[in-house]
């Protein structure tokens, strides 16, 4: 009798054991499918709507354009903000709400709806920013090139065509920021916001040089076209350089759209 009770205890003991492997293996795998959903680049569904407007490029504003979740949500999330700058904070998975630590005292949220991630206001001051998730070709191009998501997709708006100057010379840029066909340019940097210069009512673009000199150009894209113009500088040496559009300088009609 004594051995048969004992016996019992034993298997008892054994099934307890047993299920709560199984429900920590279950909470395990449902926390992996919660860090799963967040993990990924984001791109604010506003921007990506309309990246260039009013012929020009401009992020969305009082907000962030780019965020890196990663696999493991214990690494920081980095969040590119209108001016990409970027900040990292502390994150965690609380009932299937992420839940960035931005201050000691501050948090922000977000969920996943309809696939797209759902930044919910930091306070009452803001809305709600939807983000499209960044498929793979595209991180494998900014990881190839070593640049943001947000990056490529600003050059993705000259890469994606093939121009032609007035004397019919073909001009291409690269997702990477390479730049051939156009005077002695080997790369460009289109500024965005408060990253670089400001142009008044257009966006500056720097073309570098072989020997690593540099031009600050406006640019304005048009439907069948985009042109380039020297820039009149309006402030003082000292201040962050702000311009106003000068004479045209290159009128570059598109020949062919890869998109």
């Amino acid at each position: 009798m004594t051995t048969l009770i004992k016996n019992t205890f034993l298997f008892t003991a054994a099934v307890l054991t047993l299920a709560m492997i199984s429900c920590k293996d279950a909470k395990k795998d449902h926390s992996e499918t919660e860090i799963n959903s967040f993990s990924g680049t984001w791109i604010a569904k506003d921007f990506v709507d309309d990246i260039i407007v009013n012929n020009a490029i401009k992020t969305i504003e009082n907000g962030v354009t780019e965020i890196v979740v990663p696999e493991n949500v214990k690494d920081s999330i980095l969040f590119l903000n209108e001016d990409l700058e970027s900040a990292k904070y502390l994150a965690t998975i609380q009932n299937d709400t992420l839940v960035n630590h931005l201050y000691e005292t501050k948090t922000q949220k977000a969920v996943i709806q309809n696939g797209n991630l759902i930044l919910l206001p930091l306070d009452e001051r803001y809305d709600s920013q939807e983000y499209i998730k960044a498929d793979a070709s595209l991180l494998k191009k900014a990881k190839d090139a070593n640049l943001s998501v947000l990056r490529i997709l600003i050059n993705k708006t000259l890469a994606d065509n093939v121009y032609l100057n007035n004397s019919s010379k073909e001009i291409k840029f690269t997702e990477d920021g390479k730049v051939s066909g156009i005077a002695n340019f080997k790369n460009y940097y289109i500024s965005i916001n408060g990253d670089g210069a400001n142009v008044e009512n257009s966006t500056a673009i720097t073309f570098t040089t072989a020997d690593g000199s540099s031009k600050n150009l406006g640019i304005e894209f048009q439907k069948n076209k985009t042109e380039l113009y020297d820039l009149v500088l309006l402030t003082k040496p000292d201040e962050k350089p702000f311009y106003k559009k000068g004479k045209l300088l290159y009128s570059l009609k598109i020949a062919n759209s890869k998109k």
